[in-house]
């Protein structure tokens, strides 16, 4: 980190911006993704639901700004918040931006991980970032869509990233998606959101950890389920490697290793009331705890 920050000071950047990017973790190989001069979207396709990849996104988000990228982040939530984004990154009372954002529907339902307490302590530290970097926007892709076909989704994502690319031609797109929809060859059928994006210019990532247990949305339930998308080799330590062979799944150009077990993030704006179906079916099969007082 001292060596970071030592290039950062040399390049003549503002001291609050060094002390952004100084409450970061570096990846380890994250240049062999940055110094890809040809690249323009970069995919990190998670499992949903964890504090460890928000986390480790950010990280990358400061890497990248670190080394003088330009950078747009893209997030799989619904192009309606937008605004309530743009509050977060920029307004000046930060409290009434998170209960503008925290009352949208995808977060007062969210149930699926997407919405989680980690994923709104990313969007903070964005902010922060953004104090420093004013260049850096947070932009919501996941796009309406019509009709019920396989794949519907998964288009209408990936043509909203590539005509926001084409906005943002010097720009580096940082995407943070389920992993699903960072693959390079359909996996169910149907070609996911990346696959609409010109071959030569993305690089996916799928994160890999070491087991534990996020907050996801399976077979009806939601909830804390244990497992996550497990290293092939056990000790496997934090970083980005570059060889598809280290995928779990799908076609991808590398893995993002987090390098230990997954916790799970509950929803941030909490449970709503009724609760939701999925969430009646998770605890009738998860019933909570008792504990001793």
């Amino acid at each position: 980190m001292k060596i970071l920050l030592h290039f950062l000071l040399a390049a003549g950047l503002a001291v609050d911006a060094v002390a952004a990017i100084a409450a970061c973790s570096p990846i380890p190989g994250v240049d062999q993704v940055l110094s890809k001069a040809s690249v323009h979207w970069v995919f990190v396709g998670e499992l949903h639901g964890s504090n460890e990849t928000p986390a480790a996104f950010g990280d990358l988000v400061c890497d990248a700004l670190a080394r003088g990228k330009r950078v747009t982040v893209a997030l799989e939530r619904p192009t309606s918040e937008q605004a309530a984004l743009d509050g977060i990154l920029t307004a000046q009372d930060l409290s009434a931006a998170k209960t503008v954002l925290l009352q949208r529907p995808g977060w007062q339902d969210g149930m699926d991980g997407r919405a989680s307490e980690a994923m709104l302590r990313l969007l903070i530290s964005l902010r922060e970032l953004h104090k420093s970097y004013p260049e850096l926007a947070v932009v919501a892709f996941d796009a309406p869509y019509t009709g019920t076909a396989d794949g519907a989704r998964d288009q209408a994502m990936g043509r909203f990233l590539l005509a926001m690319g084409k906005t943002k031609p010097k720009n580096l797109i940082l995407i943070l998606v389920g992993n699903a929809h960072a693959m390079r060859a359909p996996k169910f059928g149907y070609e996911p959101a990346a696959m609409y994006l010109p071959s030569k210019e993305i690089l996916s990532l799928e994160v890999t950890d070491r087991g534990g247990e996020s907050w996801t949305s399976f077979d009806g339930g939601c909830g804390p389920s244990r497992g996550g998308v497990g290293d092939k080799e056990a000790k496997k330590p934090r970083g980005i490697f570059l060889d598809p062979k280290l995928a779990p799944f799908g076609k991808v150009d590398g893995i993002l290793s987090l390098g230990v077990a997954l916790t799970s993030s509950a929803p941030a704006a909490g449970e709503p009331a009724p609760l939701p179906d999925c969430r009646t079916k998770f605890l009738s099969k998860h019933p909570p705890v008792a504990h001793d007082r």
